[in-house]
């Protein structure tokens, strides 16, 4: 069944509402017997997860190592950066990329999507390790007495001026972080839209020739 959206519905149509529907293409995409039409969709998400689980692990180590925690609090820093940032990008660009795609929601043209993968690539793999990782290190070095970490009463600009120092040396590492995550998330895309298109073409050529096979039956008999 191709999956058609619009206001003129044939007669025999099945009328599906949007979970219906998300169900439906991704049963398909997993049930797909040719690897090569559907690769991207089916485990791009999962890549561009992984891919943001290891930076939120560089960068929950390096300011770990700046602030010399050894193995203080390891698992209760390190799990959050690792586990949250993989989970959180291939439940959103499945959502926003890969379903919108699939099920043809917008008229957004490819860029567009492009664009949207590469925030939520960047957002979940970048900012938010940048947010969450100094912190708990701050925290971890105050509780334990690894470092000498300024305290909040000191203000806002001793503290700010006190991460900065330690970020600096960073962001090599950091560009080339983003580097690889805009590569990997334009590249992911640009297949998945190659996949959604070899797809829905395939699906109407399969419809086409059983329609033509009942006809030549009918004409048969």
């Amino acid at each position: 069944m191709v999956l058609m959206k619009g206001s003129q519905i044939p007669k025999d149509a099945v009328v599906l509402d949007e979970v219906e529907a998300i169900s439906y293409v991704w049963d398909v995409v997993s049930k797909w017997d040719s690897w090569s039409d559907i690769w991207a969709l089916r485990y791009g998400p999962m890549v561009l997860g992984a891919i943001n689980s290891v930076s939120g692990v560089i960068i929950n180590n390096h300011y770990r190592w700046k602030l010399k925690l050894g193995n203080y609090g390891y698992f209760s820093s390190t799990l959050p950066l690792t586990v949250m940032p993989g989970i959180l990008t291939l439940i959103f660009h499945k959502h926003l990329i890969s379903t919108d795609l699939l099920l043809m929601k917008n008229d957004t043209c490819p860029v567009c999507y492009e664009v949207k993968s590469s925030a939520i690539q960047i957002s979940m793999g970048l900012l938010y390790p940048m947010v969450l990782a100094p912190t708990s290190a701050l925290m971890l070095a105050n509780r334990y007495a690894t470092y000498r970490v300024p305290h909040l009463f000191e203000g806002p600009k001793v503290m700010f001026g006190f991460l900065k120092k330690h970020t600096k040396p960073f962001t090599g590492t950091l560009g080339y972080i983003a580097l690889i995550q805009l590569a990997a998330s334009a590249f992911i895309t640009y297949f998945e839209m190659k996949n959604t298109f070899t797809l829905r073409h395939k699906i109407v050529e399969i419809e086409n020739k059983m329609e033509q096979e009942l006809n030549d039956n009918k004409i048969r008999l």
